[in-house]
């Protein structure tokens, strides 16, 4: 006697899916478990019976066996607990396999069917089966409803389950509710900043094309202030992203039933003290870290001096890949990572190193150090290095010019435009902004005219670039010459990207 019930499982924020076999047959009581489940599903043989007993169901008094197909790929989660438990229910009731019908679910000794982690990747791996109908947690279902082609069948105990596969009792499809999108208390607007006006420029073309920015500046002049205000800049997230992201914050257990989609550009800004775990992604059964919990939006490292130097040198390849890969006994997982990297520092360890009205403490080998640190390997992956200076006092006192202050509502104008060229130049090529682009991008879209290509040529005989560099100064002049309509990246485009690649003398 054999029934077969559809799920599915996680590998990092992917899903893949499974078919719950299980059979009964005579011999010893027993019920085993088989198809490379880890202990939570193991577990679930002490779980499920008296789950199925406290019901008023019977469970086989013979020796069954669960297997979960395909075999050679390691399955994980307690959301196997409800097709288990239902492919032993339906055992010997003559009931034909749901071919276009998944089941995820953790259930409770009582019968209940728990919330889980990780319920969109799942049924986005199952859509894309062909399944159709998909029967979850109710405390699971304003998530997975972000997926518009699949019938959403929200079930709070196994008997609402078993009813609907038997076809006694039909489980009402999930009506999807538009919650609102509510401002972020931490996002300041741009028109409250006073002065800055060229870091403002400079973030206004890190966020058009996604580059990376290092801005380094005495403490208290607004670094920190300014970074918290990019996300109001860039561009609302598309339906792909948002279920990217969603799936992300899911798998890592960040969504709630009042919050159940992720509906604005994330923005970590995680503590010096984390862990290269917490920050790159890891653990016995790796979970996402704050570089993939920022992914499509602003990863945010304030004082990166304090920071652990293995942690910082941890990044770099994920920073520049957009890809983070774990590597396991049994498989390789992997998490996305395309970020926009923004990073606050000050010039030396006191922080005074460019403010002329205070003295600076360190020794020449302490600010060697520091300036190591942040204009190593890491910092040269970054692709706009801005120097933040103090606020003259004439700017603090001046109330004429208030109003004359650019805000958020202009610099999202121009980074929206910017991003809009970006998309239709690159539709159906992999990349979605000048940031991402690789070396057959830079030949294909990122050549300057012959003027600009003089001042290339110069500048990398002169300011001693690495190729890495010559190339980003390329990426930030087309999304310069983006900002300003142009087909072809000039030398004044050239010239103003130079600005954010030249290391700030910090002696």
């Amino acid at each position: 006697m054999l029934t077969k019930v559809k799920t599915a499982t996680l590998s990092g924020v992917k899903g893949y899916p499974v078919t719950v076999e299980t059979d009964v047959h005579r011999g010893m009581p027993g019920f085993n478990i088989v198809g490379l489940a880890d202990t939570t599903i193991r577990e679930a043989t002490q779980r499920i019976k008296p789950a199925i007993m406290n019901c008023g169901f019977r469970f086989p008094d013979e020796k069954v066996t669960v297997n979960l197909v395909p075999a050679a790929k390691p399955k994980e989660g307690s959301h196997f607990d409800l097709p288990i438990a239902l492919g032993i229910m339906m055992l010997g009731e003559n009931i034909r396999e749901a071919e276009d019908t998944a089941f995820l679910g953790e259930v409770s000794l009582d019968g209940s069917v728990n919330p889980v982690r990780g319920v969109l990747p799942l049924a986005l791996a199952l859509r894309n089966a062909g399944i159709k109908n998909i029967v979850l947690p109710a405390g699971n279902a304003g998530e997975a409803s972000i997926l518009e082609d699949v019938n959403i069948l929200p079930s709070e105990h196994i008997r609402d389950a078993f009813k609907h596969v038997s076809g006694e009792k039909r489980i009402e499809k999930y009506r999807r509710r538009e919650d609102p999108v509510r401002e972020s208390a931490a996002c300041t607007d741009f028109a409250q900043v006073i002065g800055q006006e060229s870091v403002k420029r400079a973030i206004v073309i890190g966020a058009a094309g996604n580059h990376g920015m290092l801005m380094m500046g005495s403490p208290g002049c607004g670094k920190t202030m300014m970074a918290r205000c990019i996300p109001g800049i860039l561009p609302e997230l598309t339906y792909e992203e948002k279920l990217e992201i969603t799936g992300i914050y899911s798998v890592a257990g960040l969504l709630s039933e009042e919050q159940p989609v992720v509906r604005r550009r994330p923005f970590r800004s995680p503590h010096h003290t984390i862990t290269q775990a917490g920050l790159i992604g890891g653990g016995r059964k790796p979970r996402p870290g704050e570089l993939s919990l920022a992914h499509r939006g602003v990863l945010f490292l304030d004082e990166l001096g304090e920071f652990d130097a293995r942690v910082i040198d941890a990044m770099r390849q994920p920073v520049e890949e957009g890809i983070i890969r774990i590597n396991r006994d049994l498989e390789e997982v992997v998490f996305p990572s395309r970020v926009m990297v923004v990073i606050a520092a000050n010039p030396c360890k006191c922080g005074n190193l460019w403010d002329e009205r205070k003295l600076c403490t360190c020794t020449q080998k302490q600010i060697d150090s520091h300036r190591r640190k942040l204009m190593g390997p890491f910092g040269d992956r970054i692709d706009m290095h801005v120097k933040v200076n103090p606020v003259d006092r004439e700017k603090l006192t001046d109330t004429k010019r208030e109003g004359n202050r650019e805000d958020t509502a202009s610099m999202r104008r121009k980074v929206v435009a910017a991003r809009a060229v970006q998309e239709d130049r690159y539709r159906g090529l992999g990349y979605s902004c000048n940031g991402e682009l690789d070396e057959k991008g830079l030949k294909e879209y990122c050549s300057p005219d012959a003027e600009g290509r003089g001042m290339m040529i110069a500048a990398y005989d002169n300011l001693n670039l690495s190729m890495r560099g010559y190339n980003k100064i390329l990426k930030i002049a087309r999304t310069i010459a983006d900002l300003e309509g142009a087909e072809c990246i000039g030398q004044r485009h050239i010239a103003e990207a130079l600005m954010f690649r030249i290391d700030s003398d910090m002696h």
